[in-house]
């Protein structure tokens, strides 16, 4: 993948239902390697600072964790 250094792909599923990979990891900059995420094979890729990527894990961890109480499996 142009510009990555690092890639983590994983496969996410659109509402549509259409597979899509939702990339995660190190892009390179003119200021060094920084945290980034795309998704689509089309899309852009997105610069997330440390405490932004940071929350965007947090965030996840919550929505997990709201879903599977909603499913009473937590």
């Amino acid at each position: 993948m142009e510009g990555w250094r690092t890639a983590l792909v994983v496969q996410g599923v659109t509402r549509g239902g259409r597979a899509v990979p939702v990339v995660a990891g190190l892009l390179e900059t003119p200021y060094g390697p920084l945290v980034g995420i795309r998704v689509g094979e089309r899309g852009e890729s997105v610069i997330l600072s440390d405490q932004v990527g940071a929350e965007l894990i947090v965030n996840l961890r919550e929505a997990i964790a709201t879903k599977l109480k909603a499913e009473g499996e937590l």
